[in-house]
């Protein structure tokens, strides 16, 4: 490989940047050449292997590492961006898929006077408990609905919609729906009947899908049931799950069955629905003292993938909003997102914005990914966004031509239109010199070394083990109204009392008769008539097929449908009488023209 690049020297980086002391144990020695700035710690971008030091970025710049499997971005970046902040004191969170990051860090951080939480979806029996559930409740008892409904929407959204798609999206976004209205169901019952946050969670959450939906046939739909008049007095419940309560058997069965699908990460593990069901973290403490939250997933499979993309969409939000408390709008301590192969996880929502915004709250991005097509792939027309909000790019290695086309072009060329740095060249870096590719900001990209971990000071390590933190009992809530909220109900049982154009009548499961193959008229209680009376306010069978081949719905009493009848007619009549005066007038255009 050529050596007479017309790159950045190592020298210039030197110049610029911090130094990080490697193996220092002064700790006013250990940041030297401080930048101006609240912060010391940061992202390695070269290292000096005669004064043992190593260039960091401590601002406020968010990181792009490129790099495929096996080119040791995870020894060389990650690893000892995470052991160069916890020498600053920063709070971190960081995505550990095989926690080796935990096992080579995590003990080390603890001496330096860290928090050590672990979010153990791998093995849930050990670590800490995090209920997804608890902070919108806590906002929805506080009585900001509208922050409560922010937050039970992304639970909603990163639990069923998990990765773009050019399928028809129409399952995955009525599940959400679906998702996010038993959610705020689950807030006003516990609300209304006193309970503990511990009884919200994701088994209460199941408990009341199946309670409202274990019955679809008939007089049995879930509209008339005691337990919907109770929920539609919520208008955003009612908005939310009236797509699935009044579809037909069938489209409702779809829609319930993808919800299941998705549901059924946390039903198949008692384990893990013990965790979610309790919390014992509190994510605004991450921003305020010394804490380091690793996140351990399964790295053989995805499934759990979207539990990683929930947890970091929801503590940034947080983390912005204990931000807004502040006079500054800044967090007391900063918080880095180090996302270890950020582009295997389902899409964080929004992500273009929250790496917009994150800056100027003091939070930073340190992204881990394989490659260009991956992030596409996951985030679509984002991908542009939030690569261009990472002032820093480190690139290890790589096959993917697209990508190395990209780099070299921003490597630009010499005055004979030779790249400084060819796509031959940057798919031949030593992966045993560590070498790497650094485009830091207006500097010019910069070919470096970088240190791996097991250099990184001393080469043994404590492991800090996993143990078993005990946790409350999960709880799992029965929806079964109070008599207060019943007796506030019962005049719309006996009475009938609706809104014909609306909504059906609601009528209590226990009034409920046996469905034949002609569902019989279903009378309530208090209703003085006679069956020929009913007989003769419903729709029969076959009318009814044809009413509803004609798109008119069929619900509500004979009065009510024959408005709709003559409503559709006259607009009918509306019709043929504007095609009538458009043949009037082209014929008269005709004539004309003759």
């Amino acid at each position: 490989m050529a050596e007479n690049y017309n790159l950045e020297s190592k020298e210039r980086l030197f110049k610029e940047f911090s130094h990080f002391s490697v193996g220092e144990r002064n700790p006013a020695k250990i940041f030297t050449n401080r930048q101006r700035g609240k912060y010391v710690g940061g992202v390695p971008l070269a290292y000096d292997a005669e004064r043992n030091l190593i260039a960091i970025d401590s601002s406020d710049t968010h990181t792009l590492v490129w790099g495929s499997t096996g080119s040791l971005k995870t020894r060389c970046v990650i690893e000892p961006t995470v052991k160069i902040i916890g020498k600053s004191g920063e709070s971190m969170i960081i995505n550990d898929p095989k926690a080796e990051i935990h096992n080579r860090c995590a003990a080390e951080l603890q001496e330096e006077g860290y928090k050590i939480i672990v979010i153990n979806i791998r093995d849930p029996e050990f670590g800490n408990s995090w209920n997804p559930l608890a902070i919108p409740y806590r906002f929805y008892l506080k009585g900001d609905i509208d922050r409560a409904a922010e937050f039970a929407n992304d639970v909603a959204h990163n639990l069923m919609m998990e990765e773009t798609s050019t399928k028809d999206p129409f399952w995955d976004y009525s599940a959400s729906d679906c998702l996010f209205g038993l959610i705020l169901f689950l807030f006003r019952y516990a609300k209304d009947h006193h309970l503990d946050e511990s009884a919200v969670n994701m088994s209460s959450l199941m408990k009341f899908r199946q309670q409202l939906f274990k019955n679809t046939v008939g007089a049995s739909r879930p509209q008339n049931s005691l337990l919907w008049k109770y929920a539609a007095e919520d208008e955003l419940v009612e908005a939310s799950l009236s797509g699935s309560v009044y579809a037909p058997n069938d489209t409702r069965n779809s829609i319930l069955s993808v919800f299941d699908q998705k549901m059924r990460t946390f039903t198949i593990r008692p384990s893990l629905l013990d965790m979610l069901a309790n919390n014992d973290i509190d994510i605004g403490e991450i921003g305020e003292g010394k804490c380091a939250v690793f996140l351990i997933i399964p790295d053989e499979k995805s499934t759990y993938n979207n539990m990683v993309s929930l947890f970091v969409k929801q503590a940034y939000e947080y983390l912005i909003y204990k931000a807004s408390s502040n006079d500054d709008l800044k967090l007391t301590r900063r918080v880095n997102f180090v996302l270890d192969e950020f582009s295997s996880l389902p899409p964080i929502s929004s992500m273009s914005t929250l790496i917009s915004a994150a800056r100027s709250r003091d939070i930073r991005f340190i992204l881990a990914v394989q490659g260009k097509h991956q992030l596409i792939k996951r985030y679509g027309d984002e991908a542009e966004t939030i690569k261009s909000n990472c002032v820093n790019w480190i690139y290890l290695t790589s096959r993917e031509c697209d990508l190395l086309r990209e780099i070299s072009d921003l490597c630009g060329e010499q005055r004979n239109r030779t790249p400084n740095l060819s796509v031959y060249d940057l798919q031949h870096f030593s992966k045993e010199k560590c070498e790497a590719l650094v485009l830091c900001g207006r500097l010019k990209p910069a070919k470096v070394n970088l240190l791996d971990i097991d250099r990184f000071g001393d080469r043994e390590y404590t492991v800090l083990e996993f143990v078993r933190l005990p946790r409350k009992p999960r709880q799992t809530t029965d929806f079964e109204l109070s008599d207060e909220i019943k007796q506030r109900l019962a005049p719309v049982l006996s009475g009938n009392s609706f809104d014909s154009g609306s909504t059906p009548p609601f009528i209590s499961p226990v009034q409920q008769k046996p469905v034949q193959s002609d569902p019989p008229i279903v009378v309530p209680k208090g209703i003085e008539t006679s069956v020929a009376d009913a007989k003769k306010k419903s729709v029969n069978k076959e009318t009814q097929l044809n009413l509803e081949a004609m798109g008119i719905q069929t619900e509500g009493d004979l009065d009510d449908i024959i408005r709709r009848i003559d409503k559709r007619i006259a607009g009918i009549d509306k019709r043929i009488a504007e095609l009538e005066a458009e043949e009037s007038t082209s014929k008269s255009d005709s004539g004309d023209k003759e």
